[in-house]
């Protein structure tokens, strides 16, 4: 029952920004470029790999999903994925998130309250909440692709880009809440934490950001 009441305030939080959004994004969003917007939690490709989960559009719908698990993995664990897409707009949340070394360790590498991205108009923007890296703080960079490089017991060095934000070829952006990228038993792993895609009011092409190299702030 207290689970239950749990998940339930989480959905409760994560939906009341979405509501607002609904209010004021739609109306304003509507010509945003024709292509379509999309969004997923999570996904990760390489020894472990979870497809993205829940993925959602505004073309072929659904254009709003919650989850409260992803496919069975030694991975991931989380409390409440919530993601959504309307023309123009799209966003992505992930609350009470743990990535743990699958397969070495079950001690979680990444904890977070909450990630999450979203995309207005062609403009990618993301939040961090009480994320660690290996028990290290890691804020939201404001540069688009702020990236550093934390060592981890038994991984190595793993790379974690904050903010990403992709230009593609059809006018929209992607923009990811954050990223890790790792080599593990001789293997690549990398893990897609909320992202977002939508159009801007324009087709015209935005400039590419400059990736940051190693400027997230990081205590620990």
């Amino acid at each position: 029952m207290r689970k239950r009441l749990r998940y339930g305030v989480i959905a409760g939080v994560i939906a009341a920004p979405v509501a607002a959004a609904a209010a004021i994004v739609p109306a304003a969003s509507a010509t945003g470029g024709g292509s379509p917007s999309s969004a997923f939690g999570i996904s990760a490709v390489g020894l472990v790999n979870i497809p993205r989960t829940p993925v959602v559009s505004s073309e072929s719908g659904p254009r709003s999903r919650s989850v409260v698990s992803v496919p069975a993995s030694p991975l991931v664990h989380l409390s409440v994925i919530h993601t959504r897409a309307v023309p123009g707009h799209a966003e992505a949340s992930v609350a009470d998130l743990k990535v743990a070394k699958a397969a070495i360790s079950p001690k979680a590498v990444l904890s977070a309250k909450l990630i999450s991205a979203r995309c207005d108009d062609g403009a990618g923007s993301s939040r961090l909440v009480d994320v660690r890296l290996a028990g290290r703080a890691i804020q939201a960079g404001t540069s688009p692709n702020s990236r550093i490089t934390v060592p981890v017991e038994g991984l190595g060095g793993v790379q974690v880009t904050v903010n990403k934000q992709v230009h593609n070829a059809d006018g929209s952006i992607t923009v990811t809440a954050l990223e890790l990228a790792v080599q593990a038993l001789g293997k690549s792993q990398t893990i897609a934490i909320s992202s977002a895609t939508c159009a801007g009011q324009s087709s015209g092409e935005a400039p590419k950001p400059t990736p940051v190299p190693s400027d997230l702030p990081v205590t620990g």
